[in-house]
């Protein structure tokens, strides 16, 4: 039978796929390849179910991120600067939906992400729903209103980055996944890449 998160959530998604990846030397990880497809592509795969319209963030390899068939959102600026970028044109390409972030380093992410986080969403009026791990906040895998806009591109205007430092200035909910932790890990060492192998593998039918 299915269950309340079994369905399509009424927001949009975003996978941000921007950044210079200094730690991997600069290599695109979202073209990175993970059990024999890229980090962008399991992304898609588990993101695209739980979403309506689902955008890409890039800023280089436009043309094989396009292929994908999504819309990719460059940022408004070629200064690089970091993920709350790419956040500001997705949340301006969706004036009407709230925008559900995933980091494509970050391939893992649970499969009911977006509804419980749209559940929690609801429950006030909250500018954002963050998951938090059990042990940190994990704002890139955050639910953020389209009202949060102008608060975003006020902080982006002072020079400041830090997606926390934004996020927690916000009236916010903080859902727990600390049940699901493991699905959470970043990816940004061949390490990293490895523990993320084994845990595909164990996710296969026997």
């Amino acid at each position: 039978m299915m269950n309340k998160y079994n369905k399509p959530t009424p927001v949009n998604g975003l996978i941000l796929a921007g950044g210079l990846a200094r730690r991997m030397g600069g290599q695109d990880k979202g073209l990175m390849i993970l059990a024999g497809i890229s980090l962008v592509e399991h992304c898609i795969n588990t993101l695209s179910p739980q979403v309506g319209q689902l955008f890409i963030s890039a800023n280089r390899n436009i043309a094989q991120y396009q292929k994908l068939t999504f819309p990719v959102l460059q940022d408004s600026t070629d200064k690089h600067e970091g993920p709350l970028a790419g956040l500001q044109r997705a949340l301006e390409a969706s004036p009407d939906m709230p925008v559900l972030v995933v980091p494509c380093d970050a391939p893992l992410f649970p499969a009911q992400l977006a509804a419980r986080l749209w559940e929690a969403y609801q429950e006030n009026n909250y500018l954002a729903a963050i998951p938090h791990d059990g042990t940190r906040l994990q704002p890139l895998f955050g639910l953020f209103s389209p009202s949060s806009l102008e608060s975003l591109g006020q902080y982006l205007s002072t020079g400041q980055r830090k997606v926390e430092t934004w996020v927690t200035s916000l009236p916010y909910k903080v859902v727990d996944f600390s049940e699901q932790s493991a699905h959470f890990l970043n990816i940004n060492t061949t390490d990293d890449l490895h523990r993320a192998e084994l845990f595909l593998e164990k996710l296969k039918p026997c």
